[in-house]
């Protein structure tokens, strides 16, 4: 053993890692320890190098014991304020025990950076603002804001050096050559080489020309505004429906089908992926002659048949104005004393336009019990006119002559709109609608609409419409069910029962919904199935061509019936085709031509064709009998057919999946219960005899917050006493007023009651968990995106955010409850409700896997010595998704060569990559051997391959070995198993011939096979061929 004075000193001193480690003290001198003990203070690197230091408190200068002073604690462990190792590049800067925690080099945050601190913005605009005031100049020397050009930044001024924290997001690769240059969302996740991190905020907001302009949109962001989201009435139209068990019977009917009649399976098991892709892009197309489609210009809205029978009663119709949105733009209604007595004058007024023209007469029989001010009675009619007097000027204190004009005017055309309306309802109407339900629906097609008999006006919705809670859509039309008819077109669904009741039941048990998952492959099986028993093939390897081809053959009544919400906004639709004769006779009318130009200047396209003005033919078919109308109709066919088949969405907007609905205050009066459930999990949980150490993930994009989520054991019933009612609430605060440096925000909060006690857990401050600063660091101008994790195993529940917000935002609510209190295990619905003002959400959707594109982090391995190369990755997990970007986007390429590509043309000797990559199950079947010749594949071992095949690539993996190797309990997972090495076992699992239908669930055949959950399905699920790009481009890289 070497003596003191032979031993090397160690080149790291006091900072040694090994100075515990008996060999290495053998052979190395260590400095002695620092003579102040714990309460050594001193963290420069000088003085840590020097001496040795007694163990680091975990709590650190926060410690209990050593505030209190506790003499034996603070002698055996160190309590300083180290710096963070992030220093001026910390993420954490809005996270207040992290500051106290920690050293930083800069002052105190300002709690409105980065996006919404005034005082550094004008700093920043000298330009625009003049010399910068003595204000701004104080506040920007007291605090710490966020470099707006964050990692990119060259300034090397001390002052801003100082004053400034670059937080380094991660880098787009395609920098300059970056596809989505018009995307909000992107930009504000992502580094792009000349272009701000935190964006200046456009002056025009929404209504900015220039929002498709590349130049303009990388210098500016934009903030939403609410009127983006009309207000779709929720009517709980789909209450009681189980559309997760539709889906499963539907997939059941048509397998059991196939098995027993012997047709071709698909192929290898899989539905081709450009009828996925159709399905989640198609919108609802909806058609009506030219006068129906005036009537909608003048109300605002498309309506369903029973709204329309519903516009007799003057205050149903004053509940419709309001809607309009013009209406709506009216600021001071949004204020609810002056909503009310707006509703009280519009109602008087509509009462007093059909007195004028008989019809409260009319229909005085089914309004027995209408109101005095409704009445025709002439006594009375002369108090209602005094009321309208009172009313108007009441109004008027508060509302602009402008304004009270346009309630005046809009209201009047409304009332003489509906009443014409009324007596001309829309729609064909047949009796059987109302035992359906279909008349409370808006009827649409999705794809193609051939149904000519309806009129030769196209309206094309977007496709979030078929996201809210109250659509629904058929495979085909409703009314098919009654007559039989779809027994004989699907065959699988048996024999026609003899009782109209239960032919009844049967659509409504076969009803899908837009937002369950695996939704679209539900209805590719059906459009499959129904496409090859039409054409006689008794095979299921049908293409999509094949399928919209034999639509042109049939009736519209043989295509996907979409039953949409009540009452649609005209902002939700998308764009409108009409012939050149429709146009004119439309554009005679002064109102209805300024109302097409309002409401569709970029919207609408006029063919050069002649269409049907009147009523058209009652005749079923594809085809109308004028040669005319049937070129107008297969000019604006072919366009659809091109529309849908880009499978791709505007570069500016995100991917839909999931719920999408706008949410009307209601002070959590009224929870609108949602298709999605979270039962499906708890079911498959048991079915397959798992422990419940599951995870579930609720995410949704939500605008200016004052919304509660409420998951229940029942569904919730305002009107009835629930004495078993059981309610996590999860509590989402409006968002803060930026009005000064003070930040002031209301708590939000997660908590177990009842929606109806939110005021009284406010003003007791009785909350499970809370948090006031949950929107510190957010850009609240846009959507925002929250998750809700329920650990079903802890019972416990976490709120925090996602997407872009959760880069500079880490603040996450959470608390385990006592089974006693709340069983989340017990709960089955999902409701949202809003408070004060109206809310819109989109993208809600629920899942048991983590949606990691969807948790994006700032680059924590980012140092300014390293300039900006491509970052690594935040993780180890993220390895994962880097590999599988490099593989995407070496496969995307080739993917359209390869569909258009003949098998008999001469493939170069270096094979293409097959586009379903790892996916593929071909590969391994009996044909494998042709296709192995022409493409190549990622080996399922990658680089710890020890029998390399010609058509397999091998590129390296970097992950980690899983803790537990293989006692792990994940291996049946594909997502685990592509995420962590397990010895001897490979990183991908082989799909199985049978996918889903496979019923050996045992562990030996699911460590080997996959059985659809493909893991670039799993990343690339619910999106568009667009959006996947995206993500496979952006999101991981």
């Amino acid at each position: 053993m070497a003596s003191s004075t032979e031993r090397k000193p160690c080149r790291y001193g006091g900072r040694c890692l090994d100075i515990d480690e008996k060999r290495h003290v053998q052979e190395f001198d260590h400095p002695s320890y620092c003579p102040d003990g714990g309460h050594c203070q001193n963290t420069t690197e000088d003085h840590e190098k020097e001496y040795r230091h007694v163990s680091m408190c975990p709590d650190l200068n926060q410690c209990t014991h050593f505030q209190s002073k506790n003499k034996t604690h603070c002698t055996q462990y160190r309590h300083c304020q180290p710096k963070c190792k992030h220093g001026s590049y910390c993420a954490n800067f809005h996270d207040k025990d992290h500051i106290k925690r920690y050293k930083h080099p800069f002052p105190q945050p300002c709690p409105l950076s980065p996006y919404h601190c005034e005082l550094y913005n004008k700093s920043l605009k000298p330009a625009e603002y003049g010399e910068s005031s003595r204000d701004v100049e104080q506040h920007c020397r007291e605090f710490a804001h966020i470099c707006h050009f964050g990692r990119s930044c060259k300034l090397e001024s001390p002052l801003h050096l100082e004053k400034s924290i670059h937080v380094p997001r991660l880098l787009c690769t395609f920098g300059t050559e970056c596809a989505r240059l018009l995307q909000e969302e992107h930009l504000n996740m992502f580094t792009h080489s000349d272009i701000r991190d935190i964006r200046i905020l456009c002056k025009h907001a929404d209504k900015c020309h220039s929002r498709r302009d590349p130049k303009h949109v990388v210098k500016f962001r934009h903030a939403m505004a609410l009127q983006d989201s009309g207000i779709v009435p929720f009517y709980h139209l789909n209450k009681n429906i189980d559309f997760e068990q539709n889906q499963s019977n539907n997939i059941a009917y048509i397998n059991n089908y196939v098995e027993r009649e012997n047709w071709e399976p698909l192929p290898s098991g899989s539905i081709p992926q450009e009828i996925i892709e159709w399905l989640r892009t198609v919108q609802p197309v909806h058609r009506c002659n030219p006068e129906i489609f005036k009537s909608i210009l003048i109300h605002g809205h498309v309506m369903s048949r029973e709204y329309m029978e519903a516009l007799k009663d003057p205050g149903f119709t004053a509940n419709s104005i309001l809607h309009h949105s013009r209406i709506r733009r009216i600021d001071a209604l949004k204020v609810p004393i002056y909503a009310e007595s707006a509703k009280k004058y519009i109602t008087a007024l509509v009462a007093e336009e059909y007195e004028k023209n008989g019809f409260l007469k009319m229909h005085s029989n089914e309004n027995a019990e209408e109101t005095q001010f409704l009445s025709s009675d002439n006594s009375i009619s002369t108090s209602r006119s005094d009321f309208i007097d009172k009313e108007c000027v009441y109004l008027s204190h508060n509302i602009s002559s402008d304004d009270m004009n346009t309630i005046h005017k809009k209201t009047t055309e409304i009332a003489q709109a509906s009443m014409k309306l009324k007596l001309n309802p829309t729609g064909i109407g047949y009796d059987r609608d109302k035992q359906l339900g279909t008349n409370k629906h808006v009827f649409s097609i999705l794809g193609p609409h051939l149904g000519h008999n309806y009129g030769d006006v196209f309206i094309v919705f977007k496709r979030e419409i078929l996201h809210h809670p109250d659509a629904n859509f058929s495979l085909q039309a409703a009314t098919s069910f009654v007559s039989g008819r779809t027994y004989k077109w699907r065959p699988w669904l048996g024999i026609a029962p003899e009782s109209i009741e239960e032919r009844i039941k049967l659509y409504h048990d076969s009803k899908l919904h837009a937002s369950i998952p695996d939704y679209e492959r539900a209805s590719a099986l059906e459009l499959i199935a129904t496409a090859s028993y039409f054409l006689q093939k008794k095979t299921m390897n049908i293409d999509l061509k094949t399928i919209i081809e034999c639509w042109l053959q049939l009736d519209s009544h043989r295509a996907i019936e979409a039953h949409l919400p009540q009452l649609i906004p005209l902002s939700y639709i998308d764009h409108i085709y009409v012939a050149q004769n429709i146009f004119e006779w439309l554009d005679s009318d002064d109102d209805t031509r300024r109302a097409m130009i309002a409401v569709f200047k970029d919207r609408i396209t006029i063919t050069p064709h002649q269409g049907e003005i009147g009523t058209a033919e009652s005749k079923f078919g594809p085809k109308p009998s004028s040669a005319l109308r049937a070129e107008y109709q297969d000019f604006v066919i072919k366009e659809l057919i091109e529309r849908f088949g880009k499978h791709e969405t505007a570069l500016h907007s995100t991917f839909l999946q999931g719920c999408a609905i706008t949410i009307p205050s209601s002070n959590f009066k009224d929870n609108f219960i949602l298709p999605l459930t979270i039962s499906q999990f708890h079911a498959e949980q048991r079915l397959a005899e798992m422990s419940k150490n599951m995870t579930i993930y609720i995410y949704w994009q939500m605008m200016n917050g004052d919304m509660m989520l409420t998951l229940s054991n029942e569904q919730i019933n305002s009107a009835e006493r629930q004495p078993n009612l059981r309610c996590l609430i999860c509590y989402v605060a409006p968002k803060p007023r930026y009005r000064d440096s003070n930040y002031h925000e209301q708590p939000s909060y997660l908590n177990f009651g009842l929606p109806s006690q939110h005021h009284t857990f406010i003003h007791e401050d009785k909350y499970a968990a809370k948090s006031t600063v949950f929107y510190v660091g957010c850009n609240t101008d846009d959507f925002m995106t929250c998750c809700l994790e329920i650990q079903c195993s802890t019972n416990t529940i976490t709120l925090s955010h996602a997407g872009p917000n959760a880069i500079y935002n880490h603040e996450r609510i959470s608390h385990s409850f006592a089974k006693s209190d709340l069983d989340l295990n017990a709960l089955k619905f999902i409701h949202v409700s809003a408070g004060i003002q109206t809310v819109p959400i989109r993208n809600m959707i629920v899942c048991k896997e983590k949606k990691f594109y969807l948790h994006m982090s700032y680059d924590k391995n980012f140092s300014r010595s390293s300039g900006l190369p491509v970052t690594t990755l935040p993780n180890r997990k993220s390895n994962f998704f880097e590999y599988f970007t490099r593989m995407i986007l070496h496969t995307k390429n080739v993917e359209d060569e390869t569909r258009k590509s003949s098998f008999n043309k001469a493939y170069d000797p270096v094979r293409a990559s097959c586009p379903k990559s790892i996916d593929c199950p071909i590969q391994f079947s009996n044909d494998g051997k042709d296709h192995n010749s022409k493409f190549s594949h990622p080996c399922r071992f990658a680089e710890l391959c020890r029998d390399p095949e010609a058509h397999l690539t091998h590129e390296t993996r970097q992950v980690t070995t899983c803790e537990l190797d293989k006692k792990c309990q994940s291996l049946c997972d594909p997502i685990h198993r592509a995420l962590y090495r397990h010895t001897d076992l490979p990183y991908f699992l082989i799909p199985c011939k049978f996918q889903a239908t496979c019923t050996d669930v045992s562990d030996k055949h699911c460590i080997k096979y996959s059985h659809g959950r493909r893991v670039l399905e799993e990343i690339q699920a619910t999106v568009s061929k667009s959006e996947q790009e995206f993500i496979c481009r952006h999101t991981f890289i």
